[in-house]
């Protein structure tokens, strides 16, 4: 009975591509399917009769392993879900889950972080795009799949995963312990940075981004602003309507935004722009990616890029642009499958290419060691010691590196350890963490997060291109 079922499942899977094919193409696909159907069955006879474990071939444990096995010979992004994870997966465009805050996939056959959530605990201890999970718990992760490493990186708030990583371009491993969280997501900054230009941080397209960016909008719109930088930084993605939704704002009507094309020509759409306001579709517009921005992060840049509505300034893109549709099995199950590609405007597929910006500017980093005073909130200590000693302290404050030094000298009184090369190699983002503490201490987190923003050099250098006549006529 089991292999029955096993054989009907197989069946069942290939049921919506033949939903859309010719009744020739449909008797092909149906011949090689049957054809194949006496190895499995033989296959299925063998282990039942004389696999050794009882164990593993009872309840469903044999029918879904016939399932992964098939999946596996796909893609990365294709996965079958048992009835939890289908059911985990509901939760995961809401804007809250549990864990430390990535997101992952497979490169190379290594499992690999396409970005960390800002914020999140992994990005607390120093995680960033492009990092490497090698061992999770000590246990390699070759051969792992990303669902294997979601499972066992995941776990009930407050309870400790310890990961070995190796930063992109390093062999050295870093072991690093997280402490698990629930993660809220922000999904939308917005400040209006020296010399009126403003500034709109997207996190993730989840539920509320469209929203949020219009609310960013018109705040920025009432203050007149000259133009804006719209950062995708470390943007892993999310939903496909938001993103639509989000490049629709800044272009004007009747603009093609993105296509897809697959194998059944119901995959085969095309996502129009309906017109996203005066404002919205003139102000002069920079959008940063990085490593880090992926999917619909690629989507909005690809389409403002392709209808020359923004300048496009960073470095390539991750190039994850596929189409993965979900099918719930009668178990409760589900399948998530990769059913089509993304492609710009201009026809440039996205998926393991990505977006290359019109100017590049390479991201910089802070070595581990400030990670870890950050972490271990010297700065935080710092900052309030500082206001102590000088209460006439303002939002204006000008660090130097005599307040560096003394922040470190007592962070090494305290027990950290830190070495000489590390400082001088971070002193302008000691400098820089200094500033938004003590900032953050005097005016609140708003404050001391638009500090970060305006010490950060891409910004910077954004800025200085953006007052050129040239970037300014672009939305012209």
């Amino acid at each position: 009975m089991k292999k029955t079922l096993i054989l009907i499942a197989l069946l069942l899977a290939v049921m919506p591509v033949l939903a859309d094919t010719t009744p020739d193409q449909e008797r092909v696909l149906v011949d090689k399917v049957y054809k194949e159907l006496p190895v499995m069955s033989e296959s299925l006879d063998y282990i039942i009769k004389n696999y050794v474990d009882e164990d593993k071939i009872k309840g469903d444990l044999l029918f879904h392993g016939a399932i992964k096995g098939m999946i596996s010979t796909l893609d990365v992004h294709s996965h079958f879900m048992d009835l939890d994870q289908f059911n985990e997966l509901q939760t995961e465009t809401s804007g809250v889950f549990g864990g430390i805050g990535v997101e992952i996939t497979l490169r190379s056959d290594i499992l690999t972080i396409v970005a960390p959530i800002e914020k999140s605990p992994a990005w607390q201890q120093g995680i960033r795009s492009g990092d490497r999970i090698i061992k999770i718990e000590g246990e390699l992760t070759k051969g792992k799949t990303v669902d294997d490493a979601i499972k066992k990186i995941r776990g009930p708030k407050g309870t400790k995963v310890r990961l070995s990583i190796a930063h992109e371009g390093e062999d050295q491993l870093v072991e690093v312990e997280i402490i698990r969280d629930n993660i809220k997501i922000q999904s939308v900054d917005s400040y209006i940075l020296s010399d009126n230009f403003g500034y709109i941080r997207l996190r993730n397209f989840i539920e509320s981004s469209g929203r949020d960016i219009g609310a960013a909008l018109e705040k920025l719109e009432k203050a007149a602003v000259r133009g804006v930088i719209l950062d995708l930084r470390g943007n892993p993605g999310g939903l496909l309507d938001v993103s639509v939704d989000i490049a629709d704002r800044f272009l004007s009507g009747d603009k093609l935004i993105v296509y897809t094309q697959g194998r059944i020509s119901s995959m085969n759409r095309k996502y129009a722009s309906t017109g996203g306001g005066t404002f919205g579709e003139k102000v002069p517009m920079i959008v940063l990616v990085n490593k880090g921005s992926a999917s619909a992060s690629e989507i909005v840049t690809g389409a403002l890029q392709d209808n020359k509505r923004a300048v496009v300034m960073g470095t390539q893109s991750f190039g994850k642009a596929s189409v993965q549709s979900i099918f719930r099995l009668s178990d409760g199950s589900g399948l998530r499958l990769t059913t089509a590609y993304y492609y710009t405007p201009l026809g440039r597929k996205i998926h393991e290419k990505g977006i290359t910006p019109d100017i590049i500017s390479e991201d910089k980093f802070p070595g581990d060691q400030v990670w870890r005073l950050n972490y271990f909130e010297h700065f935080t200590n710092y900052a309030k010691k500082y206001i102590k000693a000088n209460p006439s302290a303002d939002e204006k404050v000008k660090v130097d590196d005599k307040m560096a030094d003394d922040m470190i000298k007592d962070a090494k009184a305290a027990g950290f350890v830190i070495s000489d090369l590390e400082i001088e190699k971070n002193r302008a983002f000691i400098r820089s963490f200094i500033r938004a503490e003590i900032i953050k201490a005097l005016k609140g987190d708003q404050e001391s997060e638009r500090a970060r923003v305006e010490d950060d050099e891409t910004i910077k250098r954004a800025l200085d291109i953006f007052k050129s006549s040239e970037i300014m006529n672009v939305a012209k």
